[in-house]
């Protein structure tokens, strides 16, 4: 099954519904928040108590962003006209992809203020299963929990296993293990990636053939799946 991350989150009007941007939830009241170590309290625009109850952030996780320094949880604005948007969203926050985040100079989490984000025009797609045990090892039809991915292809092996969370200051033990579908919930081991090897590490994954092309979609090539430990 896919891991869900919640809901989507509109400047506009904060918390999406739903999977098409809109409206916050109907009749909701603000959170009014306290964080700890801070001087008071602030309202947080599109995070809603219901029925009074919080709605939770993604997977169901807490706050674990950095306010910044200077007291705004909102983009500083930085050029002339510039308007004022709603406070952003607590962001996607998971230990096994500290990638999902670009941290700015404000301790934000995002582009830097007033700022866009130049995409890369090619990326792959990838799925990193979460498994103790060796997908491998597993008996066939077990259902297993994974994270989809696009990265872009320029990115270096060694770029994708940290921004994967595999950082054991041992190298060798921060691996990437590309597996095989063999049908009927089967699953094959392919070659494996060790921080040790220091001429991989340095490869982009698109020169390792995890690029566009692995799009999944019919008649094309599958995605990459991928199997990252680090211990």
């Amino acid at each position: 099954m896919s891991q869900s991350f919640g809901n989507g989150w509109n400047p506009q009007f904060g918390l999406d519904p739903n999977a098409n941007a809109g409206q916050s939830f109907g009749g909701a009241i603000p959170i009014r928040t306290v964080f700890p170590n801070s001087r008071g309290t602030f309202n947080v625009p599109g995070m809603m108590a219901v029925g009074g109850g919080i709605v939770p952030g993604p997977n169901n996780l807490g706050p674990s962003y950095v306010i910044p320094q200077n007291g705004y949880n909102h983009p500083v604005p930085v050029f002339p006209g510039q308007p004022i948007r709603l406070p952003n969203a607590h962001p996607v926050t998971n230990p096994d992809a500290p990638a999902l985040n670009l941290t700015n100079s404000t301790g934000g989490v995002g582009c830097e203020p007033g700022y866009n984000y130049f995409f890369s025009s090619a990326h792959t797609k990838i799925h990193v299963i979460k498994s103790s045990t060796a997908p491998w090892q597993l008996g066939s039809g077990m259902e297993m929990v994974f994270g989809a991915y696009q990265v872009p292809v320029n990115v270096t092996l060694a770029e994708l296993l940290l921004g994967f969370g595999a950082s054991n200051p041992i190298p060798k033990k921060n691996k990437a293990t590309e597996v095989i579908q063999g049908g009927n919930g089967k699953w094959y081991r392919g070659v494996t990636f060790s921080g040790d090897k220091s001429s991989a590490m340095k490869m982009t994954i698109g020169e390792l053939g995890w690029d566009e092309s692995r799009s999944g979609r019919p008649g094309e090539k599958p995605v990459v799946w991928l199997w990252i430990t680090k211990d």
